[in-house]
């Protein structure tokens, strides 16, 4: 938990050098856009992790694996013979927690759409 509060802090302290790396200057509006980039890929990576953890591929492969066994003879008849009972598909013991990566990449994404609104309305 705290090494995603961590790497945060260090994205968003990075974002300042990116735009002298990218742009080769610094501006509000594009330190912004950075930021939403920055909030769009901490909501990827928490959505990607939320999926991963709540083991929704996991019945997709053991479905294969189970379709596949059925076909193969050999194999179904090598598991007769050693008295093999069909495993289940396992299931994670300890997830990496979603929550903090999505909560990150949504403050991100609203208060860069903050300072934008802040641009539009009141100037630069």
């Amino acid at each position: 938990m705290k090494k995603v509060y961590l790497s945060a802090g260090i994205s968003l302290i990075l974002s300042f050098p990116y735009i002298f790396l990218v742009f080769h200057e610094w501006n509000f509006l594009l330190w912004t856009n950075a930021l939403f980039y920055l909030g769009l890929i901490y909501l990827l990576i928490g959505s990607i992790i939320l999926v991963w953890s709540s083991n929704f591929f996991s019945a997709f492969i053991h479905s294969f694996k189970h379709f596949f066994r059925v076909i193969n003879k050999k194999e179904q008849i090598i598991q007769e013979i050693e008295g093999k009972v069909i495993e289940y598909y396992p299931t994670q013991k300890k997830p990496i927690p979603p929550k903090p990566w999505i909560y990150i990449g949504l403050c991100y994404c609203l208060i860069s759409i903050l300072f934008s609104l802040q641009i539009v309305y009141f100037g630069r």
